[in-house]
């Protein structure tokens, strides 16, 4: 018996998968919904970003590729903007340090103007899935973050040759977030990349 309520459980999952609909753990209260902390957003880029010509503080915005439903209720239309900052950035240095974006998703926009903050960075447990560019993985960029954060990005004349080849982070556990570390001379991700967010803090959204 409790092989087929599996299955069916299963069933149903694919099904809502196969409509198009993003669900994820949200708890009604009387007030609004409360998205819990590590559900997971795919949004599109809507700003360019690159390693060389961005700098600390620039804002930049995505758009939500597909809607969070609730009760057949889009809590999160499809659409909604999703506005980021970029925390820390480092251009790429021959023989120093590797190009780096440090990117921090801060405030939801709805349509009629209405503003939410919320505390959300990329999902490194997605692996090679969080970001694409053109339907394809970023390739040689490698993220680095998520629960065991990274505090401070350092380069190879700070660690030498072995100890840029173990990992270019510190400081472990200060923070939230994920970092995007490249040997490449530059890390660009163009207007319409998909990227895969996490919320790192639960989230309050307002009934209508």
């Amino acid at each position: 018996m409790n092989y087929w309520y599996k299955y069916l459980g299963a069933v149903i999952v694919t099904s809502l998968m196969g409509c198009g609909m993003l669900t994820e753990p949200v708890k009604e209260t009387s007030n609004g919904y409360e998205l819990q902390k590590n559900t997971s957003l795919r949004v599109i880029l809507q700003t360019p970003l690159s390693s060389n010509t961005n700098e600390r503080g620039d804002q930049f915005t995505t758009y939500l590729a597909q809607a969070l439903v609730f009760k057949e209720k889009a809590i999160l239309p499809k659409d909604t903007q999703i506005r980021g900052l970029v925390k820390r950035v480092k251009k790429y240095e021959k023989l120093g340090d590797r190009a780096s974006l440090f990117l921090l998703f801060d405030q939801i926009v709805f349509s009629d103007g209405i503003r939410i903050p919320l505390v959300a960075s990329l999902n490194t447990e997605e692996g090679d899935r969080v970001i694409k560019i053109k339907g394809k993985a970023l390739k040689d960029t490698t993220i680095i973050g998520g629960s065991a954060l990274v505090g401070t990005v350092v380069g190879r004349k700070t660690l030498g040759k072995d100890g840029a080849k173990k990992g270019l982070i510190v400081g472990a556990g200060l923070g939230t977030g994920a970092v995007l570390l490249s040997n490449m001379k530059e890390i660009k991700l163009p207007a319409g990349t998909e990227l895969v967010i996490k919320l790192d803090e639960l989230l309050l959204l307002p009934k209508e």
